[in-house]
Parts: structure tokens; C-alpha cells; sequence
């Protein structure tokens, strides 16, 4: 193999180690952006089953570390829910479904942009895996 021909595999080689090392990194952004749209999602459904309640009502609450205490909420008119850089808000039950509604929405087209960024990352590798496959052996 002459010398700018093994120049080349190791340029090659070392693109695709990037490449994988970018595509592993946007699957943990996107793990972790899944789980917020969960969070988002368990949030909503907790607060439609708050609205609809009357009364007080008897819950646990997790306290972290799987301990957990036993609550009465007695009031569900303001919930309280954080709009970035460390500022919360509060809003009624309808209102705070639909920041999360609107955040859950934003953090698809996250997922949309992830996964757009995961397909051009695919199809450089393989480009690469294609050009490296189609060398003539020296």
C-alpha cells in the first residue's frame, strides 16, 4: 500500500471513529430528551386527573431514594411550574397543561432534529464504510 493510500485508511478511519463517538452522543441527548417528553407527559395526565377531582385528595408523595410520604392536597387552583433559568410560576391546572402541552411539543421537534442529525451521521459512515469497501488491495 503506498504511503498516501494508508494517509488516506487512517484519515478514513479516524472520521468514522468521530462519527461514531457524534452518533453516540446524539442517542444520550436523545434518551434524555425522551425522557423529558415522558416527564411532560406524566405531568399533564397527573394534573387532568387533579382537575377533575373533588375535594381533598390523598396521595404519596416521593421524597427521593424511594421514600415517599402520604399527603392530602387540598387545593389544585395553582400549580406552580418552572418556565426555565430557574424562574417558576404559578398558573391554574388548564394553564400549566398547556406550557407542558407547548414544552412537550418543543422537545419533539427536538427529537425530530436528533434523529435528522443520527440519519446524516448514518449515511457518512457509511460512505465511508462504502469508499473503504471499494479500494482496490495495494
Amino acid at each position: 500500500m503506498s504511503e498516501t493510500s494508508e494517509q488516506d485508511a487512517r484519515n478514513l478511519a479516524a472520521q468514522h471513529r468521530e462519527l461514531q463517538q457524534n452518533a453516540e452522543s446524539v442517542n444520550q441527548q436523545l434518551g434524555m430528551v425522551q425522557m423529558s417528553i415522558e416527564d411532560c407527559t406524566r405531568a399533564i395526565l397527573t394534573l387532568e386527573e387533579l382537575k377533575s377531582a373533588s375535594g381533598a385528595i390523598n396521595t404519596m408523595i416521593p421524597l427521593g431514594a424511594g421514600a415517599l410520604i402520604h399527603a392530602n392536597i387540598a387545593d389544585v387552583d395553582k400549580i406552580v411550574v418552572s418556565v426555565g433559568a430557574g424562574i417558576s410560576v404559578e398558573k391554574t391546572p388548564t394553564e400549566a397543561i398547556e406550557t407542558l402541552t407547548q414544552r412537550k411539543e418543543e422537545l419533539g421537534k427536538v427529537v425530530e432534529r436528533l434523529n435528522g442529525t443520527l440519519t446524516q451521521i448514518g449515511q457518512r459512515l457509511a460512505s465511508i464504510e462504502s469508499a473503504v469497501g471499494n479500494r482496490p488491495p495495494q
